[in-house]
């Protein structure tokens, strides 16, 4: 797909890594705003560069990407807190409850309550 691609390997591994760093350390994740515009703005690349380097490198699309980080925020929190679904849903980033319990069976292959109730 990315054959005629301006990037180099090292170039998208210097990417990779700005992005990690972007969800590690600074947490970009949490903003319920969050966009591939947005990412790739903080990190000073091209969106299309960002795409390019989750997609290919990465294997995975930006939501997919940004809503595993969301739900690796969020898991800990639903075994350790008595707090409703919802509000764990929004504090860690997402919009919409929905939004929250269908990417968390995507990824998790349970719903978030029958996960807090193992």
């Amino acid at each position: 797909k990315y054959e005629r691609s301006a990037l180099s390997d090292e170039q998208i591994e210097r990417i990779a890594k700005q992005v990690t760093h972007a969800m590690e350390v600074d947490r970009l994740y949490m903003d319920p705003n969050l966009s591939l515009r947005r990412l790739s703005s903080h990190i000073s690349t091209h969106p299309n560069y960002v795409s390019q380097t989750l997609n290919g490198k990465l294997n995975e699309t930006f939501f997919d990407y940004v809503n595993g980080w969301r739900l690796k925020e969020a898991m800990p929190r639903l075994r350790e807190r008595d707090e409703p679904i919802p509000n764990i849903a929004y504090a860690v980033g997402f919009n919409s409850r929905s939004s929250f319990y269908n990417a968390f069976k995507k990824e998790v292959g349970q719903t978030p309550t029958q996960y807090r109730s193992q």
